[in-house]
């Protein structure tokens, strides 16, 4: 493994970790404690997009640095974004008597995921960039 991958990886996911502390806390801090999985919806549609436009740009652009790509996709991003904190609040809520909360959050997240991530792509390749 090249050690400026991991480098790479490593300074982005620690970039990516805390911007997600910090949307979470500005997020429960609008909305209450209760409700942190709207950071985690917010965090995960928001990065689902992003990743589109990084891998976007980085197939479009033969000149896009591999590791820029693994700083920016793989670091930030798989830092910022948290499919584990996802399926906890999914299984808490359901268990928690929320049952139909829960469904339309696991429904709603993946569905609205994939949409942004298309849209990243999409804008990428409407802008041509």
């Amino acid at each position: 493994m090249d050690p400026r991958a991991m480098l790479a990886v490593g300074a982005g996911a620690a970039i990516g970790g805390v911007g997600r502390l910090l949307v979470t806390e500005a997020v429960v801090a609008r909305v209450g404690a209760g409700f942190g999985h709207y950071a985690t919806f917010f965090i995960n549609v928001s990065g689902a997009f992003l990743i589109g436009v990084v891998l976007a740009l980085a197939q479009s652009r033969t000149e896009f640095n591999p590791l820029l790509r693994l700083f920016l996709a793989t670091g930030i991003l798989g830092g910022y974004t948290t499919f584990s904190t996802f399926s906890f609040e999914v299984f808490n809520l359901a268990t928690g008597g929320f049952v139909l909360t829960s469904i339309v959050y696991a429904v709603g997240s993946v569905a609205l995921g994939v949409i942004a991530a298309f849209l990243g792509v999409t804008l990428v390749r409407a802008i041509g960039v």
